[in-house]
C-alpha cells in the first residue's frame, strides 16, 4: 500500500532535474519506495534509505493518501541529486503544495527521523562531524551503494529554502518526540538505540 501511494502522489506532478515537466503515472515504475521514469536516467526518493518506518505500512500509506487528497495540486521538488554520472543518479525531493510538505509531515507523525530528510550535501557535512553513530553510518552506506562515481551530492534548490525546510523539519521532529509519536515512541525505543537514531538536536548541523 505504502508503494502505491508514493506511487501516485509521485505520478501526480514529478518533475525531473533534467526537464521541469510532469511525469505521467504510466511512464514511471516503481521499486519500493522510490520511483524512476523509462528513458530517464534518475530514481527518486522523499526521504534517505536505510530506515525502517515508526509506524506499520497500512498507517503510513493512509498518512501519504490523506495528504494527497488534501493537496490535489501538490508537486515534488527536486532536492539534491547523488550520484551524478552513474547509471542511475539518486535524486531526493520534496512533496509540496505551497507551504504543505509531505516530508515534514511524516516527520511530525513519527514516521521517520528527522535526520532521514537531510539532503546529500548537508549529510554529507553531518558525517563528517557525527562519524561513528550507527544512524549516520547506515545513511553513509546507503549513498556509497548510491554514488559509484564519488561525485558530491549536489543540491539543486536555493540554500535559503533548504535552510527555510531545515528549521520546519527541527520543529516538526521537536513535537514528535513531544507527543512520542511512532519511532519516539517507548515501543520503538529498542529499535533506536539499537540504530543509534537520535534526534537532529543531538547531531552537530
Amino acid at each position: 500500500m505504502f508503494k502505491s501511494a508514493i506511487g501516485v502522489l509521485l505520478a501526480m506532478f514529478c518533475s525531473t532535474v533534467s526537464a521541469q515537466e510532469a511525469v505521467p503515472f504510466s511512464e514511471l515504475l516503481f521499486q519500493g519506495p522510490s520511483a524512476y521514469r523509462p528513458g530517464i536516467n534518475q530514481e527518486y526518493f522523499l526521504f534517505g534509505r536505510g530506515f525502517p518506518p515508526g509506524v506499520g505500512p497500512d498507517e503510513e500509506a493512509a498518512l501519504i493518501a490523506e495528504w494527497k487528497s488534501q493537496h490535489p495540486r501538490a508537486k515534488l521538488v527536486p532536492v539534491s541529486i547523488l550520484g551524478e554520472r552513474s547509471r542511475l543518479p539518486i535524486v531526493y525531493v520534496w512533496a509540496v503544495d505551497g507551504e504543505a510538505t509531505l516530508n515534514l509531515v511524516l516527520v511530525r507523525n513519527g514516521v521517520y527521523p528527522g535526520i532521514a530528510m537531510l539532503d546529500g550535501t548537508h549529510f554529507s557535512q553531518v558525517l563528517q562531524s557525527s562519524r561513528g553513530l550507527p544512524s549516520v553510518d547506515v545513511l553513509d552506506a546507503q549513498q556509497r551503494l548510491g554514488n559509484p562515481t564519488r561525485i558530491p551530492a549536489r543540491r539543486l534548490v536555493p540554500d535559503t529554502s533548504y535552510e527555510k525546510f531545515l528549521k520546519q523539519l527541527m520543529t516538526a521532529e521537536s513535537q514528535a518526540r513531544a507527543e512520542l509519536k511512532g519511532i519516539w515512541s517507548d515501543r520503538f525505543k529498542q529499535q533506536r538505540h539499537r540504530l543509534g537514531i537520535v534526534p537532529l538536536d543531538a547531531v552537530r548541523l
